[in-house]
């Protein structure tokens, strides 16, 4: 147990910081595409950052969870987007046996195999998460039985809209990044879904900043509720050091490959050797002590 405990704040604060990252990505390629920008990255991050800095301060984010309704139809809708501009563009052209078989749907290079491992981690979320959300359950010994069915209906709904998308748009386009370069970017309904997808990460992205903080505080030992000034600098740091970092990443595929990577390495190779050692460690205390 207490080595459980040493290694998953580590693990949980890496993923989650990394998560942060990721949600100024996704703002970023969003307001990129739109017709309207000031032409600078910095400067077109700045707002959705400070919104996600402040929101991030208030002493109770519970009523921003009502966004995560928001944030799913605004993806069904972005998908729906996509969906009719590749059927405008290719009809049923793509699902014809003679396209069909030309479609590749696998990796071509080692790199974009392992960009593709990258993203389903990420994708299914279990390796970061797993000690927290078995310790949340009512029943922890069902864990197994809800991860099989939960992650099945992703497996599911991934394999349906990301190869469906895929063959829909075979005959005119080819996907080298995220499925929502294919939105159009300058019909009026697209730029509201880009607007809307903006406003639900920049108001979701801060459940992700305050558990991150709150660990880092709590190692501070910083008390959230008596100390707001600490809190505050906490939680603004965090997030300008994320925004930072979010200006240099190459793309939205690139990040997510690699917190999902990052996570499978720590928790496969490096946690399980980590917890033997310090096991042993103990151990070897243990019958000194006796």
């Amino acid at each position: 147990m207490k080595v459980r405990r040493l290694a998953t704040p580590f693990v949980d604060v890496i993923s989650l910081t990394y998560l942060i990252v990721c949600n100024a990505v996704v703002m970023l390629s969003f307001i990129e595409d739109m017709p309207y920008t000031t032409g600078s990255r910095k400067a077109d991050l700045l707002v959705p950052s400070l919104l996600v800095a402040t929101l991030s301060c208030a002493p109770d984010v519970g009523f921003l969870s009502r966004f995560s309704v928001l944030g799913l139809l605004a993806l069904a809708l972005s998908f729906c987007v996509i969906a009719w501009q590749g059927f405008h563009d290719n009809g049923w052209e793509g699902f014809e046996s003679q396209s069909l078989s030309s479609v590749n749907l696998w990796p071509e290079s080692m790199a974009q195999a392992s960009s593709w491992f990258g993203v389903v981690v990420f994708g299914y979320g279990v390796a970061p998460f797993i000690f927290n959300i078995r310790d949340s359950m009512a029943e922890p010994e069902k864990i197994g039985t809800s991860l099989r069915m939960g992650l099945g209906i992703v497996y599911i709904g991934y394999i349906v809209i990301s190869n469906g998308v895929v063959i829909l748009f075979s005959p005119s386009y080819e996907f080298r990044g995220d499925v929502l370069q294919a939105m159009p970017g300058t019909s009026r309904i697209a730029l509201f879904v880009r607007m809307l997808m903006t406003l639900v990460v920049a108001v979701t992205a801060p459940l992700i900043v305050v558990p991150c903080g709150e660990m880092i505080e709590g190692k501070l030992g910083i008390d959230s509720y008596s100390s707001a000034n600490g809190r505050v600098l906490v939680r603004v740091t965090l997030c300008t050091v994320c925004t930072f970092v979010a200006l240099f990443v190459p793309g939205f595929v690139r990040i997510i490959s690699f917190i999902g990577c990052f996570c499978v390495s720590i928790v496969g190779f490096v946690l399980p050797p980590l917890f033997c050692l310090l096991l042993e460690h103990n151990r070897a205390n243990h019958k000194v002590v006796q």
